[in-house]
């Protein structure tokens, strides 16, 4: 077979340049639709329940996505120039087509500035835009209110922020919690044609919209940026939030990927003109990668299939493997240029080919196998990368094959360059390893045992912060933010209170226990029976389904002193934890209460009397967020500092989850916690917990594929052997000197295996052919680095120096996914130049 294919491939060379217009053609035509998903919906477990847990909570509290703008003006923060142009700011963003409010210190109910009674709360609060307010005062209460001080206003009266909340895109809601639906059913049983069929429409229909829902988003940000630019003349501003941090991610992808392409171009023509000193050598490795990854974006595009954080970098992988590919053809077609100089054209390049196309089809397979076995994570973002990556490598050796011999045909010889001649280094090796391959067996031990001590210290945790430069605009704000206004990333902590029957072990469950509980309530909890309680709606079981926050039932004899009791305990229990900045609850409104009590705790009839005197406009500010009497249950408002470099997100979860029931005196299903703290950390530890299934899986795919290809089980495990070291050096490394597996490293271990074996491959098929010779292992070991080895060696810099321009990148996991990727494969080359022979040659006197 490889015979018909080489002698087509090398006589066709008109007919592969059609077959190669067309698809470029229908590529161009796919290319359009290619698009980028960055979106925080990316970023986490589709089948998370606390996903639903999130949704089910920000339908019932309003609490969607909101940007956060500091202001820090050149003059005194509350003197009249600087609240004129902060009032110019907010009106502005507010005009903004997508934010649905804008919640600034000039708009928040002033209580004490001057005093106001309680009974003149209804008819109307002051706010910093009312000429009466005495702005010293109103100075003073901003920074003693529990409410607004390290949250609107820092901590030194001079730096404000302002909550830019977003309008909920509706249509992308109802879509994506339609296909949450179809994917947890499908989780819990088999689903029948029908519900098969309305299952892939809900996808379809999610991922037809997702590109006008993710343009919306960055014409919002963008037009955010744009406002905020604007008024920097005059004050310190910066930009953070959760939408931020999606829309900069796909920024820096983007980026990456033109800075790829670009900054890649000009090393890797330096490195192809150091090695093959020819200029047809150094176009034809390149066109051959621009083709192929050109190809693969069009398919990618006309199949609607996206990229997302996860698999931005399969350009990079798509161009070094590629180019690993012609390198080969190129070595071998030279090799034949010495030594068979009579032979024509076509001959040369159908024996390049027929040589060729063996090892190159089983390291095609190899490669595909690792990235295929990532299918078995069960994480969409990584099972996709593993299809996408699988698809890409047999488009790349399709297109290689295909391409080669018309390129060859086509582009003048002019000179054939240098005659190919090992590298001294690659002899040294190879004398070295001919010399002692015991001692390099037992070395690699060694470092696979230390490996193994720095493996077992790995872990995923790490902040949004650790993904971008310190200079980058996403990283000041955060961090601007996260030390002067009470942190960024938010947390949720749900309290339930039973509503039907009192929990005997919990004495807060059970407001007729509470002596100074409402004296017309159901002793449950229940207010139907008080006549003069207000109404409380329908049931809260499908809080997705019900109207805003504002227009739901509230019944204010629900709040007692001893629910608002557990309530400032667990406000006390989060403040109290080095992780978090800002708790909002409604402990912290009883506290603003208790200036109308001469700073006394309020009992029931005072609790409602307060409450039922908050204006409507207020109580989105105040009541709504944090309380939900229809569920009978209160939110706890968390911001995350995630300028903490001690942050473990995952230990800090699992202690308040823990600890905060113990502390409360409850039982611990009354506590949940949600937010996009809790999606991501999920995310991460699920990528974490899937690194051993898929690298079991590499490693039993590929010995496997050696097994069927070298017909021999021990031989296709010393191939695998340096491959899986190589990795486990690196992720060994990772732990030792505590740099956190993120989104883009977790997939390295795969990907260097899948890539390392190449080499393995063709270093294996020169080995036996060379010790078929006279059957001298040692004499077989030599010719094969001074034949095979100068490719491996070639090959493996050219990869080094693509994933090299990786670490120029602004986001972080692509620059610690780069220098780790180059640092593998160097380990990679040098294990299968010294362990990998030393293996054969050891196997080979026993």
């Amino acid at each position: 077979m490889a015979h018909s294919i080489s002698r087509f491939l090398a006589t066709h060379p008109r007919g592969l340049a059609l077959l190669l217009l067309g698809a470029v053609l229908l590529a161009a035509l796919g290319a359009q639709q290619f698009r980028i998903d960055a979106s925080s919906d990316s970023l986490v477990v589709e089948t998370d329940p606390a996903l639903a847990t999130w949704r089910a909570m920000s339908a019932r509290y309003g609490s969607g996505e909101f940007l956060v703008v500091t202001y820090e003006p050149d003059t005194p923060l509350f003197e009249a120039p600087a609240l004129t142009t902060l009032g110019a700011l907010v009106d502005a963003l507010r005009a903004v087509d997508g934010v649905e409010a804008v919640q600034s210190l000039l708009d928040v109910p002033l209580l004490q500035s001057p005093p106001v009674p309680l009974d003149a709360l209804s008819e109307g609060v002051r706010t910093l835009r009312d000429p009466t307010t005495d702005r010293t005062l109103a100075q003073k209460e901003l920074l003693e209110s529990p409410l607004f001080r390290n949250l609107l206003l820092s901590p030194d009266g001079q730096t404000t922020a302002l909550q830019v909340t977003l309008t909920p895109d509706d249509t992308y809601e109802s879509l994506l919690g339609e296909r949450q639906r179809w994917l947890l059913e499908a989780e819990s049983r088999n689903l029948t044609p029908k519900e098969e069929e309305a299952r892939s429409a809900a996808v379809a229909a999610l991922d037809a919209y997702k590109p006008q829902a993710a343009a919306r988003q960055a014409a919002l940000v963008a037009a955010v940026r744009d406002i905020v630019a604007q008024y920097r003349r005059s004050a310190t501003v910066h930009l953070a939030g959760v939408p931020m941090i999606a829309d900069d991610m796909l920024r820096f992808v983007r980026s990456d990927l033109e800075r790829f392409s670009l900054g890649v171009l000009g090393l890797l023509v330096a490195t192809l003109a150091y090695f093959f000193r020819s200029l047809r050598w150094v176009v034809l490795p390149l066109a051959n990668a621009a083709l192929t990854t050109g190809l693969m974006v069009g398919l990618l595009g006309a199949a609607g299939w996206p990229i997302t954080v996860i698999s931005s970098n399969f350009a990079s992988l798509l161009i070094i493997i590629s180019i690993s590919l012609a390198i080969h053809l190129i070595v071998r077609f030279r090799e034949l240029e010495v030594a068979e100089p009579r032979q024509s054209l076509p001959e040369r390049l159908e024996a390049t080919l027929r040589s060729k196309f063996w090892p190159c089809f089983f390291t095609a397979v190899t490669t595909m196998v690792a990235f295929g076995s990532l299918v078995t994570s069960g994480i969409v973002p990584v099972v996709d990368f593993g299809w996408m990556m699988t698809v890409g490598v047999a488009l790349a050796l399709a297109v290689t094959f295909i391409f080669f011999p018309l390129a060859v045909s086509v582009l003048p010889a002019g000179g054939t360059g240098a005659t190919p001649r090992t590298p001294a280094f690659v002899e040294l090796l190879g004398r070295t390893t001919a010399r002692h391959p015991l001692a390099l067996v037992l070395t690699s031990g060694l470092l696979a045992l230390g490996a193994a001590g720095g493996i077992s210290r790995l872990d995923v945790e790490n902040s949004f912060l650790d993904y971008f430069a310190e200079d980058t605009e996403i990283f000041l704000g955060m961090s601007y933010v996260d030390q002067k206004l009470g942190g960024t990333t938010p947390l949720d902590v749900l309290i339930d209170f039973p509503s039907l029957a009192p929990d005997p072990d919990d004495p807060f469950s059970d407001p007729a226990a509470d002596p100074f509980g409402d004296p017309f309530g159901d002793p449950f909890g229940d207010p139907v029976g008080d006549p003069f309680a207000e109404p409380s709606g329908t049931s809260a079981e499908e809080p997705s389904l019900r109207a805003s926050p504002s227009s739901r039932g509230f019944d204010r004899y629900w709040v007692t002193p001893a629910r608002v009791a557990i309530v400032e305990e667990a406000e006390a229990f989060l403040n109290a934890q080095p992780e978090t900045g800002k708790v909002l609850s409604l402990g912290t409104l009883h506290a603003l209460a208790k200036d109308f009590n001469d700073g006394r705790p309020l009992d029931g009839a005072e609790l409602t009397l307060v409450l039922g005197a908050i204006p409507e406009a207020f109580k989105d500010t105040l009541l709504t967020p944090y309380v939900d009497t229809e569920a009978s249950q209160v939110r706890l408002a968390v911001r995350m500092l995630e300028s903490d470099r001690g942050l473990r997100r995952d230990a800090f979860l699992k202690r308040i989850q823990e600890d905060l029931p113990e502390a409360l005196g409850i039982a611990p299903e009354r506590v949940t916690l949600s937010g996009m703290t809790v999606l991501m950390n999920n995310m991460l530890q699920s990528l974490f917990d899937s690194q051993r299934n898929t690298l079991l899986a590499v490693c039993l795919g590929i010995l496997l594929t050696f097994a069927l290809l070298f017909r021999s089980p021990s031989l296709g495990l010393l191939a695998l052997l340096p491959n899986v070291l190589a990795a486990a050096l690196v992720l060994g490394l990772m732990g030792w000197i505590g740099l956190p597996l993120d989104l883009m490293t977790i997939t390295i271990a795969a990907i260097v295996i899948g890539i390392g074996v190449d080499d393995t491959i063709h270093y294996i098929h020169r080995y036996r052919e060379e010790l078929a010779r006279d059957g001298d292992g040692r004499g077989a070991l030599l010719r094969s680095h001074r034949s095979i080895g100068h490719a491996i060696f070639f090959t493996s810099v050219t990869v080094m120096a693509g994933f090299s321009i990786l670490g120029l990148s602004n986001f972080n996991p692509t620059v610690y996914f780069g220098l780790l990727t180059a640092l593998s494969m160097a380990l990679a080359l040098l294990a299968n130049l010294t362990l990998l022979p030393a293996l054969l040659l050891l196997a080979k006197e026993r």
